[in-house]
C-alpha cells in the first residue's frame, strides 16, 4: 500500500514537471512575440518615414521629415515664406499618399518652416548662393543609398544625415568617402560663385545622429 502511495506521487510529480516544462517555452514564445511585433511596428514606422524623405527627395531640397509623440508627421521645410506657401500643397499630397497604408496613416501632417537667414547666420552667403549649395551637394550625393539629408548650420558647418548604422570601422570608413565627396563638390565649378567656402567644416552623422568622420 505504501509503495503504491509512493508511485502515484511520483507519477503525479513527474506530469507537474512536465505541465511546467511545456507551459515555461510557451511564455518564452509569447513574450518573444510580442518584441518582435513591437520591432516590426516601428521598424514599419521608420521605413514609412525614409520612404517619405525620399519621395520629398526627389522633387525639393532642404527638406527633413520627423514624427512627435502628439501622432503628428512633421515636414521641416528650408525655404522662405513665398515658396514655402506654393510647395505645401504638393508636399502634404505626397506624405498622405506615402503613409495611407502604413502605421502613420492615423498621424496628422503639419509643417514647420525654417528661414535661410536662421540657418546660414551672419555669412557672406547670399540667398542664391545657399539653396544652391545645398542642390549641388544633394545631386551628388544622391549616389549613396545611405544619404538622407543636408542640413547647414551657422558656419562653419555643413551636416550630412545618414542612414549608416553604428560607428564602427565600416561606417567610419563610409563617412569618410562621403566627407571627400562632398569636399569635392565643394571645390567644383558650379560653387565657384560661394565665397568662403573653404571655411566650412563637413560632419557625417549616423542614423543615431553621431559624429562619425
Amino acid at each position: 500500500m505504501f509503495k503504491r502511495i509512493l508511485m502515484i506521487a511520483g507519477m503525479l510529480l513527474v506530469g507537474i514537471a512536465s505541465l511546467s516544462l511545456i507551459n515555461k517555452p510557451l511564455e518564452v514564445d509569447t513574450d518573444d512575440t510580442n518584441k518582435k511585433m513591437k520591432e516590426s511596428l516601428v521598424t514599419k514606422e521608420e521605413r514609412s518615414i525614409d520612404v517619405l524623405r525620399e519621395k520629398l527627395h526627389e522633387k525639393y531640397v532642404g527638406v527633413d521629415v520627423k514624427t512627435t509623440s502628439k501622432k503628428e508627421l512633421v515636414i521641416q521645410v528650408v525655404a522662405d515664406k513665398d515658396y514655402f506657401n506654393s510647395v505645401k500643397k504638393d508636399m502634404a499630397s505626397i506624405a498622405k499618399r506615402v503613409i495611407e497604408t502604413s502605421p502613420l496613416k492615423d498621424y496628422t501632417v503639419v509643417f514647420e518652416r525654417w528661414e535661410l537667414s536662421s540657418l546660414v547666420g551672419e555669412t557672406s552667403m547670399t540667398d542664391k548662393a545657399f539653396p544652391l549649395l545645398i542642390e549641388t551637394l544633394a545631386k551628388g550625393l544622391k549616389e549613396y543609398e545611405v544619404f538622407e539629408n543636408i542640413v547647414i548650420e551657422v558656419q562653419p558647418f555643413i551636416m550630412v544625415n545618414t542612414s549608416i548604422k553604428g560607428s564602427g570601422k565600416d561606417a567610419r570608413k563610409l563617412a569618410m568617402e562621403i566627407k571627400e565627396k562632398v569636399n569635392e563638390m565643394l571645390y567644383s565649378k558650379e560653387l565657384d560663385s560661394i565665397a568662403d567656402i573653404d571655411s566650412y567644416e563637413i560632419v557625417i552623422l549616423n542614423a543615431s545622429g553621431e559624429v562619425i568622420n
